[in-house]
């Protein structure tokens, strides 16, 4: 395979992977969020937690933030989201 083809389809995994990463990073946080604002009797104590632990492992991952800040200065990429 050509090798502008190889980085074509890797800055596309990376856009799709980053895109993805994002979307589960702002859902957990609006379930947290959400759920702290219900009345405590009404929260979902296990539901905050998971929430909390996936978004740690998963979603905020400090060496996968590393790498996408390493290429926050290519103009391909726009990682903006995931880095606050």
């Amino acid at each position: 395979m050509d090798k502008h083809v190889d980085d074509e389809v890797l800055i596309q995994i990376i856009k799709t992977q980053h895109s993805i990463l994002n979307l589960l990073n702002h859902t957990l946080n609006d379930t947290v969020t959400h759920q702290r604002s219900l009345p405590k009797q009404e929260q979902n104590s296990d539901l905050i937690n998971l929430a909390e632990q996936t978004r740690l492992v998963i979603a905020r991952k400090p060496k996968l933030k590393a790498a996408y800040k390493k290429l926050t200065n290519d103009p391909r990429f726009d990682f903006d989201g995931y880095l606050e």
